[in-house]
């Protein structure tokens, strides 16, 4: 849905597929539209002092999308849900119904909106007073993480580089136990023979390049970036001092950790939605439940960040910090499909019941065999 938002006006061009991953265990769904949306609130501005609810969603095929609509909800005395616009593509032509409410250069925008581009990635493209700081909201304040490997290094010192959480994301590794005391940002030197090997490499890749690249332009901007390379250096005590050691060496629930912390931070910071991916995946459990914490405790999340995560672990159900209203449950039908079903669907005496009824079963969501079987024949083992 971001991705959508984001690049569909200013990344596809006017003959370029929508990508999408239709669900593919029925010939039904994978021909029809795919739908997004969404509820959220934006907090009001100078010029729009109250708390606006929005409800925004579009339909998609691979050619075109089909709708899109954005509604707004004002919070003042009295409830009101005013339509913004409402758009819907007929025979490769965009139409736009646009809302009293919606002001700017609505038209002109309608005219530019192909059919593989959003409006409202059109409008923001565009400038549109109202409909950019809803683009925003997307653009700046999803932070999602679907991959379950921790970053690499180029990623995390790119990241750290300036990065104004630096003392909170130490206390944090810090109090997380995994023995680092300090984080550092170092300046790498290389030898001689990688600043050759580099040079020769660059070379190659400046004669491979379109003729209107300056190739002498090109080859000093990498080797510049090449020569002052900064890594990651993560000081452990040891029984005869500090010893740094290079990120690489960490182990991956530490990595994990601080790939998890970096923007986790960025979020608590700004009041952003993060999603994660199996949360607890190289993750101790005891670690995972803190990392929830702070988007439950206000101290830490002042700013009222929200996290959704995905996870196998079962005590994160019985945790404290999670309420029962805030955990859905994820079940595969027959069909293949998937369905979530809120835990407050369940009757459930006791807090304490909850991972019991999970591993039951009495809630879904687990394999529906406890082993594994498999018989190998007695003759001749293979070499």
């Amino acid at each position: 849905m971001q991705r959508a938002i984001v690049s569909s006006h200013k990344d596809l061009d006017a003959t370029s597929a929508i990508p999408r991953d239709p669900f593919r265990l029925d010939d039904e769904s994978r021909t029809n539209p795919t739908r997004f949306e969404c509820t959220f609130t934006v907090d009001g501005s100078s010029d729009d002092e109250f708390e606006n609810v929005y409800e925004y969603g579009f339909e998609l095929t691979a050619k075109e999308f089909e709708r899109e609509w954005l509604y707004q909800t004002v919070r003042k005395q009295r409830q009101s849900t005013q339509l913004l616009y409402e758009r819907k593509t007929e025979n490769g032509q965009v139409q736009v119904n646009v809302g009293g409410e919606l002001r700017g250069e609505n038209r002109l925008i309608e005219k530019i909106t192909r059919p593989n581009s959003l409006f409202l990635s059109a409008a923001a493209q565009n400038n549109h007073p109202k409909l950019t700081k809803i683009y925003r909201y997307f653009a700046e304040r999803w932070r999602v993480i679907l991959n379950e490997a921790a970053m690499g290094e180029a990623a995390v010192v790119k990241r750290l580089l300036d990065y104004p959480h630096m003392n909170q994301l130490l206390r944090l590794v810090q109090q997380a136990d995994v023995g680092i005391t300090h984080i550092d940002l170092q300046e790498d030197q290389p030898s001689q023979f990688q600043l050759d090997l580099a040079q020769n490499v660059v070379g190659v890749m400046s004669q491979l390049a379109s003729p209107e690249i300056d190739k002498e332009a090109f080859s000093n901007q990498v080797l510049d970036k090449f020569r002052h390379a900064n890594r990651l250096r993560l000081t452990h005590t040891a029984s005869e001092g500090n010893v740094a050691f290079g990120y690489n060496l960490e182990s991956k629930g530490t990595r994990t950790l601080i790939s998890l912390l970096i923007p986790a931070l960025e979020a608590l910071s700004t009041g952003s939605l993060l999603v994660v991916d199996e949360l607890d995946t190289s993750l101790h459990p005891d670690l995972a439940k803190a990392f929830v914490s702070l988007f439950k405790r206000e101290s830490s999340n002042p700013h009222g960040a929200q996290l959704i995560f995905s996870t196998h672990d079962v005590t994160l159900l019985g945790s404290d910090s999670i309420q029962q209203d805030e955990i859905w449950l994820t079940d595969k039908g027959r069909d293949g499909a998937s369905r979530f079903t809120p835990l407050t669907d369940f009757r459930l005496r006791s807090r304490d019941d909850i991972e019991k009824a999970y591993r039951a079963g009495r809630l879904g969501g687990v394999p529906s065999g406890d082993d594994f079987y498999l018989e190998f024949s007695r003759g001749p083992r293979i070499p």
